[in-house]
C-alpha cells in the first residue's frame, strides 16, 4: 500500500512570515492539528502543531499575532516522504524521526498532502482485512510499534524550559 491512498489532500497551508494567530484560526477552521509552512514554491519548510503555538506564546511571553512560524521551524528537523513510498516507509520515517504528523510530497518536492497517525489508524480500521490484495491488508504490528515510539513520554527536555516573569 502506498502513502497516498491515505494521505489528506486538502492540506492548508502557512507560509514562514504567517502570524500564529493566522495558523490557528486555519487549525480552528479546518479542524486539524498541524499546518505545513511552504515556500513560494509550495515546497514543505516546517510545519505548525499547535503545540508550538501553545509553546511559543508561552515562552515568548507575546500575543500569537506578533509571532511567526519563522521564529522556529528552522530549528526542525523537516520529516516527509513522497507519495509513491510505501506505508511501511512512511511508519519506519515517522518512527525514525518522532513524529506524529509527515508531509508528503510529490516527485518535484512540492506538497502534495499530510499524513497523520490519526489518518493511519482511521484508514487501518476501515480496511478489509479479509483482503487478499496485498495492497488493502495492514500489518498492524508496525502501527502500534511506531505509535508506541513517538507517543512516549519525554523523560527531561534537552533544554530546560524557563519562563521568564512579563513586566
Amino acid at each position: 500500500m502506498n502513502i497516498n491512498e491515505i494521505m489528506s489532500l486538502n492540506v492548508k497551508t502557512c507560509e514562514a512570515q504567517s502570524s500564529l494567530d493566522d495558523v490557528a484560526r486555519l487549525m480552528w477552521e479546518h479542524d486539524c492539528g498541524a499546518i505545513p509552512v511552504v515556500d513560494d514554491d509550495n515546497k514543505p519548510i516546517g510545519i505548525v502543531t499547535d503545540r508550538d503555538i501553545a509553546m511559543a506564546a508561552m515562552l515568548k511571553h507575546k500575543p500569537l499575532w506578533s509571532l511567526t512560524p519563522e521564529e522556529f521551524i528552522y530549528s526542525q528537523k523537516l520529516s516527509c516522504c513522497e507519495q509513491n513510498d510505501s506505508l511501511q516507509n512512511c511508519l519506519d520515517k515517522m518512527r525514525s524521526d518522532g513524529v506524529r504528523r509527515i508531509m508528503v510530497t510529490n516527485a518535484d518536492g512540492t506538497l502534495a498532502g499530510i499524513v497523520s497517525i490519526g489518518d493511519i489508524v482511521a484508514f487501518t480500521g476501515n480496511s478489509n482485512m479479509n483482503s487478499t490484495s496485498p495492497s488493502h491488508s495492514v500489518n498492524m504490528g508496525p502501527v502500534v510499534e511506531m505509535l508506541k515510539e513517538v507517543s512516549a513520554h519525554h523523560s527531561q527536555l534537552e533544554k530546560p524550559m524557563t519562563a521568564v516573569k512579563p513586566n
